[in-house]
C-alpha cells in the first residue's frame, strides 16, 4: 500500500474511533501533503520557465544548443535524477 493510502486509512480509523488522535492526524496529514504540493508548484514553474526560454526565436543551430542547455539546467534545478 502507498504512503498516501496508508495515511488516509490511518485518519480515517482514528475519525471512527478518536477524534483527538484524528485532529492531530490530520493536521500530519495536511502539513505532509502540502509540501509535496508546493514541491510540484515549484517543478511546474521551473518547467514553464524552461519552455518559456526555449519558445524565444533563434537561428536552428542556436536553438538546438540553447534547448539542450536550457534542458539539462532545468532538470538540474527540479533534481532530474530523481524517480
Amino acid at each position: 500500500m502507498s504512503d498516501f493510502n496508508q495515511d488516509i486509512e490511518n485518519l480515517l480509523n482514528a475519525y471512527d474511533s478518536n477524534w483527538e488522535d484524528y485532529l492531530i492526524l490530520r493536521k500530519q496529514f495536511i502539513e505532509k501533503y502540502r509540501l509535496s504540493v508546493d514541491k510540484l508548484e515549484e517543478h511546474l514553474n521551473t518547467a514553464k520557465k524552461a519552455l518559456t526560454e526555449i519558445a524565444g526565436g533563434h537561428t536552428v543551430e542556436d536553438a538546438i544548443f540553447n534547448h539542450q542547455l536550457i534542458a539539462s539546467e532545468a532538470l538540474a534545478e527540479i533534481g532530474g535524477d530523481d524517480e
